[in-house]
């Protein structure tokens, strides 16, 4: 790690020297020396971090020696952004009049500011001199400079993707889990999967819980992550969000008041919990519910989850993680949880889980490392002694997958160095190996000098068999995974402990993270985003993070990070200085903390000071509370009394580069404070579920961040965008709910490297020859208020040619002009990258020449439509059937969302040949449509049939739909809420091939706020879940 820090600041080192010696300044050679200084002390500490673990002789003194190179190089980054603070030293010209007067204000700080910086950069390379004689001191010299890694060839990503959807563990006994969980003739099914950590318990109830043959057995299914610390309420909470999404919506709803108050009377708990047990009970009641506790880890917590699940109807089942250990004598036994005055009976099962056999074993490692291959017999014997080998012994699913995907990055005449290094390799708890005792101890005056050199070879020779016979641990394994990354990816892999285990990170967010930090840099014409996804791809490669989640177009839109993993990763960034998670910011030390993960479960009202001058980074992740939305004055007045007024303050970090305050409660609800300004180095501001009171609008002072690169406000009612904020020269994504018109770009002066615009109202900007047209590099754009001619439309679009995603929606009552022209957009030449469309209003007409031509005659008359476009979804579009045979031409759509009324006849025909690679269709609130249908004699695929890849379909709301398309080849997934007509016809044709869910399901493991996750499964499924150990 300590190599990164110093590449890190060697970086830094380099862009400051061009600058300086431009200048001709006598910093700028200074500079250089510095980073050459460090370039040289870098290719010493190549294998340093892995030597700290091996060699026990060396063991205290290479730790002293990395850990203050380590400080050296902050030191000296330290010191550039100190130079950097201290003024602007660049004048644009005199005929710039704010920028002259700047510099002659600032010319006389200048002088100082740079004969600061030379005398810091002496004092360093002081330091680095003292170093080199300490080395030489202690024969530290003996450390080999480590040879530059050569380029690895990874296993392709597209197949990757697919061995991950497959299930990567031997499922003992699946069908006898599965006649638990489906089991009626119970009134409460619990199931406790039990066993170490690592040992597969979360693969495996994931696994039970994705099977479609299950999950139509139940009305509702919830999927909760326990964490370490939490509040029972939270967890509640959470599970009434989710039933509340997905139970079917038949017949009245008990009312939550009448149950809370009778739950309240019944003295079960506090007021709060008998308000959301009464919720609780009125979004199960009268269902079937599935509800998957993840890690419970104390007897206090099984006990309140049982007491506090009301009854369901016969066959619920509740599906539970742990480590915990159960008397054998309770397994299938009936038992009663009681809570006050109520109790509930249930059956509890208890399967735990075992390590791998050899076979196993063996084959989970060979799905990791070669995918679908078949793998010769006397490979597999190979492979076998390979396993064997490695693991010791230890074969727990964990171990096998992370030393697959450390394996799989090499060639086969590197695998002998890996066991090597797996066998040198010591870690903090584990004992050193000893010899076995002798048995027959001699006198020194009977020892011979040829008998002691002799003994000594023998008692090594022991020591050794020894070493190689101890089991590999999980830590031990992750240490040799983590030496093993090349050097960017290091710091990218230690940022995960800034987060939660077993919990989705959105992919996106984690890129600008990784982006605004410096750890990724441009390489091969590529931006440090397409950077960032192949370095995520990579670490999802070697094992070391979870694949939760891709879109349409097989991008990774979620991962996640295994316990073991974060424990580990934990204690390594908190050991390096790296990063360090607390509760609070109250009595954390002005020292040298340069990276604070504040996760705080108790604690809404958390007060944010810091003065901690180093630090860099500000995670926060604060859960959401429910509060009063304008707290009157003598409200304010007694929380100020009580000291509970929230204050918030991070103006004493000055060199702060990443803000992200999800969940934190600003000073009264209102705004960031004036000073936010004075942080020039901030590059990262997000605001993710601060307070629902916050006010609409930022500080003016923002516009002073010259080096913002992400500004993050879309789950928030901010509105209005100080003056000039889009003047900003280094912005990059500009994420936003919906900005007030007078907070639109500005019309002439727009970043270059701006890549993603939300939120934004359509206006003057986005017209030909305005600000739109330098947008070159604009990824993702997300415009309302759309109201322009097609052709200007079509102009101003033509040159984003880099567009991956485009969501649009028309203004309210302008004409024609507030028509979307979908087919234009679709044969837009410009825009050919295009993956995702999203409209949001009436479409225009499709022309009749257009749906005229056969699609089994294409090759004779060609037209041009998106070739990339893998997810389109309508809404409000009021469309018929010339729609369907437009977009039933489209090469590579995988993903269709008709939702809201975007067809508006009672029939739909598939035309023959149509759709060849759609997989999934989702049809929502068509009210109109009765009847879907293939073109008459194309049910044969491989004569033009349609659909005929289609595998699963959703169906909501669509109350007069009674006919669908069911003898279709690849159809196993059939989801229908809120349509009766539908559900009778499924029912009667008797299709076994066919899973019919009844209700919506949600993602397994995706927690997301209240109004995103309706929105998420009202759009259904468009994203693939996956998950490995």
């Amino acid at each position: 790690m300590t190599e990164g820090v110093v590449k890190f600041a060697v970086d830094k080192l380099e862009e400051m020297a061009v600058q300086e010696l431009k200048l001709q300044t006598e910093v700028g050679k200074k500079v250089l020396d510095l980073r050459h200084e460090l370039e040289w002390l870098r290719t010493f500490l190549r294998d340093a971090d892995q030597k700290r673990h091996g060699a026990a002789a060396y063991d205290d003194l290479i730790e002293v020696w990395v850990r203050q190179t380590r400080e050296l190089a902050h030191d000296a980054e330290d010191l550039l952004e100190e130079f950097v603070h201290k003024g602007e030293l660049h004048c644009h010209g005199c005929f710039d009049l704010p920028s002259f007067l700047r510099w002659l204000r600032r010319s006389a700080a200048g002088v100082f500011a740079r004969h600061a910086i030379f005398d810091g950069i002496q004092e360093i390379n002081q330091r680095i001199e003292a170093m080199k004689k300490q080395r030489k001191e202690y024969n530290l010299e003996k450390l080999s400079c480590a040879s530059k890694p050569h380029r690895k060839q990874y296993t392709n990503w597209y197949t990757l993707t697919e061995l991950e959807i497959e299930d990567n563990l031997e499922i003992e006994k699946y069908s006898e889990i599965k006649s638990w969980i489906v089991d009626e003739t119970r009134q409460t099914t619990l199931i406790a999967l039990t066993g170490k950590s690592g040992i597969g318990k979360t693969t495996l109830a994931s696994y039970l819980y994705r099977r479609n043959d299950i999950r139509k057995h139940f009305t509702c299914a919830m999927w909760v992550h326990v964490p370490h610390k939490f509040r029972f309420a939270d967890i509640l909470d959470d599970i009434i969000r989710q039933a509340t999404a997905t139970a079917a919506s038949s017949g009245e709803a008990p009312c939550h008041q009448d149950i809370a108050a009778a739950a309240i009377q019944r003295n079960e708990g506090t007021e709060e919990e008998g308000l959301l047990r009464g919720r609780l009970e009125a979004a199960l009641q009268g269902g079937r519910y599935l509800i998957v506790l993840d890690d419970v880890r104390r007897w206090e917590e099984w006990s309140f989850f049982l007491a506090a699940l009301p009854a369901g109807l016969a066959g619920s089942c509740v599906v539970v993680t742990t480590q915990l250990k159960f008397p054998p004598e309770e397994a299938s036994e009936q038992h009663v949880a009681r809570y006050g005055d109520g109790h509930y009976g249930y059956c509890l099962h208890i399967r735990e889980l075992k390590k791998l056999d050899s076979d196993q074993a063996v084959k989970l490692f060979c799905k990791r490392m070669y995918g679908k291959l078949i793998i010769p017999d006397y490979k597999q014997e190979q492979l076998r002694n390979l396993v064997k080998s490695m693991t010791k012994g230890a074969t727990l699913p964990l171990n096998v997958v992370m030393l697959a995907g450390l394996l799989r990055s090499k060639k086969e005449d590197e695998w002998e160095g890996v066991i090597n290094s797996l066998d040198d390799t010591l870690v903090a708890g584990e004992p050193t190996p000893q010899p076995p005792p002798e048995t027959t101890p001699q006198t020194p005056e009977q020892i011979t000098p040829e008998e002691e050199q002799h003994k000594k070879k023998v008692k090594e020779k022991k020591k050794q068999q020894a070493r190689l016979q101890r089991p590999t641990s999980t830590e031990r394994i992750l240490t040799v995974c983590m030496g093993d990354l090349p050097p960017h990816l290091k710091p990218c892999f230690l940022y995960f402990a800034g987060f939660t285990a077993q919990t989705p990170i959105c992919a996106g967010m984690l890129l600008r993270l990784w982006v605004a930090e410096g750890f990724l840099q441009l390489k091969n014409g590529q931006t440090a985003e397409e950077h960032g996804e192949e370095c995520l791809k990579e670490l999802i490669s070697r094992c070391l993070v979870q694949l939760v989640e891709t879109d349409a177009a097989r991008k990774v839109t979620a991962v996640s990070v295994h316990q073991a993993v974060l424990d580990f990763v934990q204690a390594e960034a908190r050991d390096t200085n790296f990063l360090h998670v607390h509760s609070s910011a109250a009595g954390l030390s002005n020292g040298a903390a340069r990276r604070l993960a504040l996760r705080n479960t108790y604690d809404s009202d958390l007060s944010v000071v810091l003065e901690a001058p180093k630090l860099h980074t500000l995670l926060c992740d604060i859960p959401e509370r429910a509060a009063a939305t304008n707290p009157a004055v003598w409200q304010r007045a007694l929380e100020f009394i009580n000291g509970r007024a929230t204050t918030f303050s991070v103006h004493g970090s000055r060199f702060l580069r990443v803000m992200d305050l999800k969940g934190v409660r600003l000073p009264h609800r209102q705004t960031l404070p004036e000073e936010i300004g004075w942080l020039i180095h901030l590059r990262y501001i997000g605001l993710s579920h601060t307070h629902p009171a916050m006010k609409q609008y930022l500080p003016n002072s923002i516009r002073k961040l010259r080096n913002l690169q992400t500004l993050d406000v879309a789950h928030t009612d901010v509105e209005a965008l100080p003056w000039r904020f889009w003047r900003i020269p280094t912005l990059r994504h500009v994420l936003a709910k919906r900005l007030a018109v007078g907070s639109a770009p500005d019309e002439r002066d727009v970043p270059f490297d701006l890549q993603t615009l939300h939120g934004v109202p359509w206006g003057r900007w986005a017209r030909s020859g305005a600000a739109i047209g330098k947008m070159t590099s604009l990824r993702s754009l997300m415009a309302w208020n759309v109201a322009a001619p097609a052709g200007e439309l079509q102009f101003a679009l033509n040159g984003l040619e880099c567009l991956r995603s485009l969501d649009l929606e028309s203004a309210d009552g302008a004409g024609a002009e507030a028509m979307l022209p979908l087919h234009d957009l679709l044969g837009n030449l410009g825009l050919w990258q295009l993956q995702y469309l999203t409209l949001r209003g009436k479409v225009a007409e499709i022309p009749e020449t257009t749906t005229t031509l056969p699609l089994q005659g294409r090759r004779h008359h060609h037209q041009y439509l998106l070739p990339n476009l893998a997810k389109l979804e309508l809404h409000r579009s009021g469309c018929d059937q010339s729609l369907i045979d437009v977009l039933a031409r489209l090469p590579n759509l995988t993903e269709l969302v008709l939702d809201e009324a975007s067809y508006v006849k009672p029939y739909m025909r598939f035309p023959a040949g149509g759709f060849p690679k759609l997989t999934k269709m989702q049809l929502t609130s068509l009210d109109k449509l009765t009847e879907c249908t293939v073109a008459a004699g194309d049910g044969d695929v491989s004569q033009g049939g349609a659909l005929g890849q289609l595998q699963h379909v959703s169906v909501f709301h669509c109350g007069k739909l009674n006919r669908f398309p069911v003898k279709l080849p690849k159809l196993n997934l059939f989801t229908i809420h809120d349509s009766e007509e539908l559900k009778k016809f499924m029912d009667g044709e008797g299709t076994k091939q066919i899973d019919v869910v009844h209700g919506r399901m949600p993602n397994r493991r995706r927690v997301t706020a209240p109004k995103e996750r309706v929105k998420a499964i009202k759009v259904g499924g468009g994203s693939t879940t996956l998950s490995h150990f």
